[in-house]
């Protein structure tokens, strides 16, 4: 199912007031509504900040969803192509070695990416890079992890 989440409204201040004003809060809500495609719409509002109780603890909790909404839209570039179209997969070509193809997919940052393109190969090819993948790199860190707790090897396709 593909929930849709419609931002329709801005962000709103949310002010939590005390009996004595030192000890108001102040947050930081959205007003959503969310749709599930079947005709159900559900609104409300999100709180992306709780109350804080100084500008400079809002402050900071400002900061850090700012630096994850850089992060995300840095993660997103890799997954746009050209013309604005979002890349689903990478194209891999299977005539180099198996290490070849694990050094150019282990490259790509995005899991969905990575999984596409790597199930996009035959299987001859699957098998082999997944051997490569599991009896020559690190399964404990990077890349190499995500692949062996993600590859079903009953039909050689990362999941």
């Amino acid at each position: 199912m593909n929930d849709l989440i419609h931002m329709e409204k801005k962000l709103k201040l949310e002010v939590e007031k005390a009996g004595d004003e030192k000890r108001s809060k102040v947050g930081i809500s959205k007003e959503v509504t969310i749709s599930d495609g079947k005709g159900s719409t559900l609104i409300g509002s999100v709180s992306l900040i709780p109350g804080c109780d100084s500008y400079q603890m809002l402050e900071k909790e400002v900061a850090a969803i700012k630096g994850e909404l850089d992060t995300l839209l840095e993660e997103s570039k890799r997954l746009f192509g050209g013309q604005g179209m979002i890349q689903e997969t990478q194209d891999v070509d299977e005539s180099k070695s198996p290490k070849e193809i694990w050094d150019f997919l282990s490259t790509i940052k995005a899991t969905e990416v990575l999984s596409g393109s790597f199930n996009g190969m035959s299987y001859e090819k699957r098998i082999e890079v997944a051997d490569y993948v599991l009896s020559h790199c690190n399964v404990f860190s990077g890349p190499a992890s995500m692949f062996s707790m993600r590859y079903n090897r009953e039909e050689g396709l990362l999941e």
